[in-house]
């Protein structure tokens, strides 16, 4: 069409609704830009204090020099420059909404719930300001409207950067095409200069192609305005229409000289030949039409696919994945953010591009901060969490107070010691019950039989035999993890304690300490990546001599760690490299129609078609305008009534593309999750249309047709994926495997009567062989005092307690029902303190004896088991297990065991 009309593709500047689809252009080594990007190439350069010049931003030199890559790299770090601005200006939102806040005596409750929900609440403003609407354009309903109105009023006299897309977009069109005011004239020279930063200096006439705009948002009908009042610039909407197929109908809604847009003009090119639908884009029409949908010619083309679960999606991804690439497919996913999380989480592998949150130093920085909780009355309390406490540790970036970082082995320790640790929240707590657990490991655990760094296996499982104490796993360390535990207890909590120490805090010297951590954990990013957070830092790094509010240091992290949804651009959410992409991208089908296999994943009723709220919390659509409204501020109302009212439009014209924008053999495969988190989840009723009823025997089903939905396949159906390694046999003489039982500590090794597989996990090869369940924990005090007195001969009171001091964490509750229930006492009517290492068994024979009956009773006699009962025929890595509900309701280790048997009862 532009060839026929004189104009050359590469002559033309493109303009595109989404990065995907710019992307899909500059492939053939054309730039093109997505609209979001030239709307901030000229609005950022005129933001008062914040300002972004458009140095750094590739012109279309580099693209013919360098090709694609390294042109989409450069705009990516001048787009990170520019939401490091953003985020600058967020901290001084939220400071002044706090102060606000602070000073507001109206209604208290209201202006802390702001606060709480400032990101939500900035997100609004930001959506709002940038469409054109003032604080006084808002009729509030409700108290917590009008105070919203009110906050937002005095944001934008404290912060008038808040202002700056509202006041260019939104600028008088008599005064701008008049060009009679400095302002005017300014916001024209931005304009001709982003332009020629994009597409190069042109003499003469300059086009502009808008392609992908199916529907447009209130600034980017702002922007195309504006356009026009430019000299020698002229504009061209390619849409996509026939006229008749419904799935168009998007583009008929949104292309109406009501609004001041171009009438669409039918084009056919003289060389165009008649185009044939795909099989699956007709079916779909069919069903739109409510005619029969014929399913023979779709076997191989389309399908319709369950996933139970994540996992299910996540295998499917992986069958598909694996296969060879060119017949591998592109996948798309509804709320593929969600999507995304399922990936990194379940699948651990992939092309996407790396989480900066996700990375060591994103887990560390994350998990510091978010110890320092915001209290609503205002400033801050300090808590730390046990996960919290993990990720810091395990990140591998505490520094103790020796100089050393905190190891792999500091986390292992940390896990057992966890559970004495129960109830600390405040970080004297946590210091305080780590220098007791250091104390008692010392002072008590270590004379009974301690845990040494550096023994045998033998030697380990025989000081953990004889020592009952060491069954709690807090107790089951050695003096070097207890001190080390104290160590990064103290280092977390000082570094905690150092970041809010003030309650104003120099912007300057934490960004600072920002900028050395992540110079240090980021050696794992793509020097690309790499490049892109070091150019969102310094975007951020303006006015930092200024102070801010310690609980705002928590919103800094969020947001350099790109945690903050308000940074989130909404004009653009397909420009991260990822495991799936957000169904936006599809309209790069319509330029060029997709090679291979296609996956529209997440296709969940209430998901898809997607609802998206275009006025943000607290404020509703029916607030706006409600006096006499000018004529731009009446198309801004008609814009947002018509986005919110028929969303479905849009996700039914990517549908479209999808079914049709398949080559030849290519096949399309939709699919949802019909069960997440326990909640039962439909298909989409746009999908639903094309499969066959339920009841298939109906003369509805017979009338209509359809596709039967498939399942993934299970495991043992695919063939695809890494397989569990099986070992070699060993063969092993009787003469030597009874030659290392003789060797094994005959109270640690009688537990393979009851169960081979518990002698390994707990005694052999596990970490510890303390008991892991946290009921078994509670059992073991009250009959440890029992054991105690009658095997290592305490005192009552000094057993008493002992057992108080290791399980302090218990209630007086939980003491006393473990004291009552325990079958350990001092008595000597009752059990003998064998039966701790058991957890259960009768001394007494009887007909119905249990493995773990056999088991005790070797314990007490401390027999050793045959070598056939430790190690049965068959075993490989691990025995095989017993499969016996009793004896695994009684292992303490059955945590660790992936063949355990749950009691049907």
């Amino acid at each position: 069409m532009l060839t026929e009309q004189g104009l050359a593709w590469e002559e033309v500047g493109h303009v595109t609704a989404t990065a995907s689809l710019a992307r899909a252009i500059q492939q053939k080594g054309v730039v093109a830009s997505p609209i979001a990007t030239l709307i901030d190439l000229i609005v950022w350069p005129g933001v008062k204090d914040y300002g972004v010049t458009l140095d750094g931003f590739p012109g279309p030199d580099v693209m013919g020099r360098q090709k694609g890559q390294v042109y989409e790299d450069q705009v990516r770090n001048w787009q990170m420059l520019v939401r490091g601005r953003q985020m600058r200006l967020g901290i001084k939102f939220d400071e002044a909404l706090r102060q606000f806040a602070a000073g507001d005596v109206a209604d208290n409750r209201l202006t802390h719930l702001l606060v709480r929900s400032r990101r939500d609440f900035a997100l609004t403003l930001r959506t709002l300001a940038s469409s054109g609407v003032r604080p006084s354009d808002i009729t509030p309903r409700n108290e917590l409207g009008a105070t919203a109105a009110r906050a937002w009023a005095k944001l934008e006299t404290d912060l008038p950067a808040l202002t700056a897309y509202r006041n260019d977009l939104w600028i008088d069109s008599q005064e701008f095409q008049a060009q009679n005011s400095v302002r005017a004239q300014e916001l024209r020279e931005r304009i001709e200069n982003a332009i020629e930063r994009v597409y190069g200096v042109r003499r003469g006439k300059r086009v502009l192609v808008h392609h992908g705009f199916y529907f447009f948002t209130p600034p980017q009908w702002a922007l195309f305005q504006l356009l026009r009042q430019i000299p020698n610039l002229d504009q061209i909407f390619i849409i996509h229409d026939d006229g008749r197929n419904p799935a168009f109908d998007t583009w008929r809604r949104f292309f109406s000289d009501k609004w001041d847009m171009p009438t669409p003009v039918p084009w056919k090119s003289v060389n165009q030949s008649e185009v044939v639908d795909h099989p699956a884009a007709t079916a779909f029409l069919c069903s739109l039409r409510g005619e029969r949908v014929a399913t023979d010619h779709l076997k191989e083309r389309l399908s319709i696919l369950e996933c139970r679960n994540p996992a299910e999606l996540v295998r499917q991804w992986r069958l598909e994945t694996s296969a060879d690439s060119d017949l591998a497919p592109r996948w798309y996913a509804a709320d593929a953010n969600s999507v995304e999380r399922f990936m990194r989480r379940l699948a651990r592998e992939g092309e996407g591009s790396v989480d900066l949150a996700q990375l060591p130093i994103g887990t560390f920085l994350l998990a510091v901060h978010d110890c320092i909780v915001p209290v609503p009355q205002g400033g801050v309390r300090l808590v730390i969490t046990e996960g919290a406490l993990l990720d810091i540790v395990a990140s591998g970036f505490l520094v103790t107070e020796n100089g050393t970082l905190a190891s792999e082995s500091d986390v292992d320790a940390l896990r057992r010691a966890l559970p004495f640790f129960t109830g600390c929240t405040s970080l004297e707590q946590w210091r305080t019950r780590a220098e007791h657990l250091h104390r008692l490991i010392i002072a008590e655990v270590d004379p009974l039989g301690p845990r040494g760094d550096a023994v045998g296996d033998l030697q380990r499982i025989q000081a953990a035999a004889s020592n009952p104490l060491r069954l709690a796993p807090w107790a089951d360390l050695s003096r070097n993890e207890a001190s080390r535990i104290l160590d990064v207890v103290q280092a977390a909590t000082k570094l905690v304690e150092k970041i809010a120490a003030r309650e104003r805090v120099v912007l300057r010297e934490h960004l600072n300490f920002l900028k050395e951590s992540l110079a240090t954990g980021m050696q794992q990013l793509r020097e690309n990546e790499r490049q892109a957070v070091v150019a969102k830092v310094q975007g951020f790094s303006v006015g930092l001599d200024e102070e801010v509010a310690v609980e705002g240091v928590v919103d800094i992290v969020q947001m350099v760690l790109g945690q903050s949804p308000e940074y989130e651009d909404l004009d653009d959410p397909t420009s991260k490299k990822s495991f799936v992409n957000d169904l936006r991208g599809l309209d790069a089908i319509g330029l060029h129609p997709q090679s291979g296999n296609l996956h529209l994943a997440n296709l969940a009723e209430g998901l898809f078609p997607s609802r998206p709220k275009v006025v943000g919390w607290p404020f509703d659509i029916s607030e706006l305008f409600q006096g006499a409204a000018s004529v731009e501020q009446a198309i801004v109302l008609e814009i947002l009534k018509l986005r919110s009212e028929n969303p479905s439009l849009s996700d039914l014209y990517l549908l479209w593309l999808a079914l049709n924008g398949t080559q030849e053999g290519g096949r399309v495969t939709l699919s949802w999750i019909s069960d997440l988190d326990g909640q039962q989840r439909s298909l989409s009723s746009l999908v639903s249309l094309l499969i066959l009823p339920a009841d298939k025997k109906s003369a509805i089903a017979q009338r209509a047709g359809g596709l039967v939905i498939s399942n993934v396949e299970n495991d043992a159906m695919s063939q695809t994926g890494p397989g569990i390694p099986v070992p070699e046999h060993a063969a092993v003489s009787l003469a030597d495997l009874n030659g290392a039982l003789e060797r094994i500590d005959n109270r640690a090794a009688a537990s393979a009567i009851a169960c081979a597989r518990r002698l390994a996990l707990q005694w052999v090869v596990g970490p510890s062989h303390a008991f892991q369940s946290a009921h078994h924990q509670a059992m073991l005090y009250g009959n440890m005092i029992g054991a105690l007195i009658k095997d290592h001969g305490f005192s009552a009171g000094d057993a008493q307690r002992l057992a108080d001091d290791l399980w302090r964490y218990l209630t007086a509750g939980q003491r006393r029902s473990s004291l009552s229930k325990s079958r350990v006492k001092p008595s000597s009517s009752s059990s003998p303190a064998a039966w701790i290492l058991t957890l259960g068994g009768r001394q007494k024979i009887t007909t119905h004896d249990r493995p773990v009956d056999f088991a005790y009773r070797a314990t007490l006699k401390s027999e050793r088991p045959s070598p056939a009962a430790a190690v049965p025929e068959g075993s490989r890595f691990l025995p095989p297990g017993v499969n016996h509900p009793e004896t695994c309701k009684a292992c303490p280790v059955r945590r660790q065991c992936a063949v355990w048997a749950e009691d049907p009862r």
